[in-house]
């Protein structure tokens, strides 16, 4: 048998995953909707169901608690995105 490798714990999460969660992009000026793994590991402005959030903030995929002083909102990676698709294929 193989040896079971990568995310084997099991994420805290300080909230109702199955309501409605979502962060703000100040690059895009808007709220986004994100997974509970997204929204646990987001550092900025976070609401669930409208509410605002304030509740810890951990290392992404780990229960590391990080202190939200040591990393800046500027940090967050913007990915663009681009397709791979052949000229042939349809969509």
């Amino acid at each position: 048998m193989a040896e079971k490798k990568g995310n084997t714990i099991k994420l805290q999460h300080d909230f109702d995953t199955a309501r409605n969660l979502e962060v703000f992009m100040p690059n895009l000026n808007d709220w986004y909707r994100v997974t509970a793994k997204e929204f646990r590991s987001f550092n900025g402005k976070r609401r669930i169901q409208g509410n605002e959030y304030n509740g810890p903030t951990y290392k992404f995929g780990t229960n590391i608690k990080i202190n939200n002083n040591n990393y800046s909102i500027s940090e967050i990676v913007e990915h663009n995105w681009e397709s791979n698709k052949r000229s042939t294929e349809r969509f």
